[in-house]
């Protein structure tokens, strides 16, 4: 059996039950050359009486020192590749303490300890991030969520650094080069929470009442932060959360850094929240890109209350810290002043929970995590969006102010301290005056998701509940509903009201006259709708007469999920597309619901004959609208199909004019990431100039940024010896590169065009994907599996081969093993809707494939 870098449920189990009242002091030497830092760290516990025979500190470093215990220094512990074992009989009954010195190395992953050099300036920065279970890549500890403790921690570095921690600075001293800073004792927190972020950064100051907050970025990325925004986000959100939980933030400062090759979109480090660089905008964004930032800065604030005053014991009730962060997020937001659309875009969020919910491996949103690898793979589309908007129905099913009561009651009954699942249902039942335990057996323990249709029988209105295909369970839902009429050209709701449905045939006292019936409007509810033929031929004539924006998403949403489900086909969808993108209003229903989902039909849901029509009228429906010199939201969604669509001579050529500047479309700039967007495709199709393209775009945009999107071009030429060069980097056990680098290169390398070319990277891929899991990290390894699996070959042959392999290899991996089964099921739900398509004779057929 491999041993594997993972903490597994019955040994954290263990440990809780022998140690307590946990501190640490952690002191580190850090400095800009080396690539090895020297570190102290003294654990100060109470040891409790138990049967075993050792104590296990989790920690993986190059070199130990020394190691004392109890101020003696001791031969007899084992040192294994992960984790230290203390002999008992070295403890005492009661307080105890364990010194270790040692060297170890910075991590270039993205986690542990991740140290990061700026190619344009050389500046040195470094950053820490945990979580599930990486804080004993930096320091020896005892790395489980139930294991709270408080910290002291000194820093000595480079005197022209910033130094960021989970509280302020108590002392600064300065001897040449060097100082040393000494933190203030923390509050008590859990391991994974733990931060430190080190570099010569800029920052901004503010504060909210008397909390101070700072922003801090790299200095090469400074020009393009906005930090007034940035704080004008953070301040409305302490402002709802202080209020709606009625406890006070409770650390004393409110930090948020900018760091680089972040492997999230945030960390929730108490106090000191590390953000992906991706947040800094480096040209105009659309809308949603501008939202989803804000959403982020939301999600982390609410974990200050959500997952570091208040714990999951363990990693099965991860949802405790991410369900709640969701979607509290995003009702914050619609409850303020910058935002109040948030929950648009929390619905287009749920295609997340519903495509992972609909996978083999899907999961209850309570979990079972039977170690840390298994708690990785949990931070998923069930933990966050399924769990958000299963709370939303909870919120519309007791009431806001009942479900408000039981947050309120849940964080102060178990302030600083760990919970599970029953502490919640047993709050919110005593706020709502309803068994939350039955709910939660239905919603929260388990799988799949329920598809509801409104049916007429003669003058019998009923909605049918459809169970999913894996566990066959209904569901009680609260749904709004909203039934339409037309007269004169205009759409009118007749009807609106609430609904509790809780069978699998609900009848409903719903006018059987009106045109239309929008089951789940407003979207209350975790659930898909099905259209009947009638409702289909409503919405294919009078959509634009529905101006309601939110309205239109749901309908636009499940018609979606009806073409996933191969309910729908998604010929009808492009076909409504067509007919109303070019009078659309609003730009993100335009990009979010239309063109984003139309770009995903073309990539994965259209039989050859197909994509290649559609691809060309795609392309001609976008440079038409180009030509119309729209806002620039307009502009960059018509802007982003072109650039998909271009695969003809015509749109190749046209792609290079703009990149030249001799094609010019009113209201849109071609900044730096569309031009490496351009080159990218260019360099994918063969342009014989890629070398010179690559080069001035690098002049262009010089730092690591820039170096990252000239690999991906250079990775994206139909060249097969540098393919095979490539591949050999991705797959080599030595990793030279940062993670982040590797993988802007992974994300160029296999293109549609290049299928045939690239045909003997499905042996490789299958060859190399088990060493990837056993010799790479985590993150490393979920892109790899990710991002390589050969999707653009044949898809029947690629999914006997992926079954093939899952069936003679009966010891893969378990993140590896998921990931193949859940490539599997992709491919499983494209066949169908392929087949489909091959069954009808035009592009132009309307009919509904039931």
């Amino acid at each position: 059996m491999m041993i594997t870098n993972d903490l597994t449920k019955e040994q954290a189990e263990t440990r809780k039950d022998q140690i307590e009242n946990i501190k640490y002091q952690i002191t580190l030497y850090l400095n800009k050359t080396d690539l090895e830092y020297e570190g102290n760290t003294i654990i100060n516990f109470n040891y409790k009486n138990t049967t075993n025979r050792t104590l296990r500190i989790d920690f993986i470093t190059t070199n130990i020192k020394s190691l004392k215990v109890n101020g003696h220094l001791i031969s007899n512990y084992k040192k294994y590749d992960y984790w230290i074992y203390i002999p008992v009989s070295e403890l005492n009954i009661g307080p105890n303490n364990i010194q270790i010195d040692y060297i170890n190395k910075y991590d270039n992953t993205g986690s542990g300890f991740h140290r990061f050099v700026d190619s344009e300036d050389n500046e040195v920065y470094i950053h820490s991030d945990f979580e599930p279970y990486d804080a004993h890549l930096l320091f020896p500890c005892f790395d489980q969520p139930d294991l709270k403790a408080k910290y002291k921690l000194t820093v000595t570095g480079p005197k022209d650094w910033q130094f960021i921690h989970n509280t302020e600075i108590q002392t600064e001293s300065i001897d040449g080069n060097f100082k040393t800073i000494i933190f203030k004792n923390t509050e008590l927190f859990s391991t994974y929470i733990f931060a430190l972020v080190v570099g010569p950064h800029e920052v901004w100051e503010d504060s909210y009442n008397n909390i101070p907050l700072k922003i801090y970025c790299r200095k090469s990325l400074a020009k393009h932060l906005d930090p007034k925004n940035l704080f004008e986000m953070t301040k409305e959100s302490f402002q709802f959360l202080e209020n709606y939980f009625d406890i006070p933030y409770p650390y004393k400062k409110y930090d948020q850094i900018f760091v680089p090759e972040f492997n999230f979109g945030a960390m929730e480090n108490v106090a000191c929240v590390t953000f992906t660089e991706h947040y800094i905008f480096r040209s105009k964004q659309l809308y949603s890109e501008y939202l989803s930032r804000s959403n982020t800065i939301f999600h982390e604030m609410v974990h200050m209350w959500f997952g570091n005053l208040v714990t999951m014991k363990w990693w099965n009730d991860l949802w405790l810290n991410e369900s709640f962060a969701d979607y509290l997020s995003y009702y914050a937001m619609s409850k303020g002043k910058l935002f109040p659309d948030a929950f648009e875009f929390q619905f287009s969020r749920k295609e997340w929970a519903y495509m992972q919910d609909q996978l083999s491996t899907t999961h209850p949103i309570v979990g079972s995590a039977e170690d840390t690898a298994d708690a990785f793979s949990n931070f998923d589309g069930i933990s966050y969006a399924k769990g958000s908007a299963v709370l939303k129905q909870l919120t519309y099913y007791i009431g806001e102010d009942k479900f408000r009561d039981g947050i309120r009651l849940y964080l102060k009954k178990f302030y600083e301290n760990n919970t599970v699942l029953e502490d919640f249902l047993m709050c919110m039942s005593e706020t709502s005056g309803i068994d939350m335990v039955e709910w939660s057996k239905k919603w929260l323990e388990t799988t799949g998701v329920n598809t509801l249709k409104f049916n007429l029988d003669k003058d019998q209105c009923y909605i049918e509940q459809m169970p999913s295909e894996t566990n066959h369970k209904i569901r009680d839902h609260a749904i709004m509903y909203e039934t339409y009429d037309e007269k004169d050209g205009k759409i009118s709701i007749v009807e609106s009201n609430k609904i509790i449905i809780s069978s699998a045939k609900t009848d409903v006292n719903i006018s059987s006259s009106s045109k239309f019936t929008l089951l789940n409007a407003q979207d209350h509810d975790y659930v898909k709708i099905h259209f009947r033929d009638e409702e289909l031929n409503f919405i294919y004539n009078n959509l634009k007469n529905i101006n309601d924006r939110f309205t239109q998403r749901i309908i636009w949403g499940n018609l979606w999920q009806m073409v996933r489900d191969n309910t729908l086909s998604a010929i009808w969808f492009l076909n409504l597309v067509e007919k109303y993108s070019d009078i659309e209003m609003d730009s993100t229903v335009l990009q979010e619901q239309m063109l984003q989902k139309t770009m995903s039909i073309k990539s994965f849901y259209l039989i050859n004959d197909y994509r290649e029509l559609w691809s060309n009228k795609l392309y001609n429906l976008a440079y038409k609208n180009l030509e119309k010199n729209q806002n620039d939201q307009f502009q960059i969604s018509w802007f982003n199909l072109l650039l998909s669509c271009a695969e003809s001579d015509t749109g190749l050529n046209d792609l290079k004019a703009i990149l030249n500047g001799e094609l010019v479309f009113d209201n849109l700039t071609i900044d730096q990431e569309k031009r490496w967007n351009i080159v990218s495709k260019l360099c994918a199709y063969g342009d014989s100039d890629y070398e010179n393209l690559i080069i001035t775009e690098t002049e262009n945009d010089p730092g690591d940024l820039g170096d990252k999107r000239a690999f991906m071009c250079r990775v994206s030429i139909p060249d097969l010896q540098m393919k095979n060069q490539y591949w050999e980097m991705f797959t080599q056990k030595k990793q030279n590169h940062s993670s982040k680098y590797l993988t802007y290169g992974m994300s160029g390398f296999f293109w549609y065009k290049q299928n045939e070319l690239l045909s003997k990277y499905v042996e490789k891929f299958f060859d190399d994907i088990i060493n990837i899991y056993k010799n790479k990290d985590v993150h490393y390894s979920s892109n790899f599996s990710h991002i390589l699996f050969p999707s653009i070959m044949n898809v029947e042959e690629m999914l006997n081969k992926t079954e093939l392999f899952i069936d003679q290899n009966d010891d893969l991996p378990k993140l590896c093993k998921k990931s193949l089964i859940e490539n599997k099921d992709h491919l499983k739900r494209r066949i169908k809707i392929l087949n489909s398509q091959k069954q009808t004779t035009t592009d132009t057929d309307m009919e509904v494939l039931i």
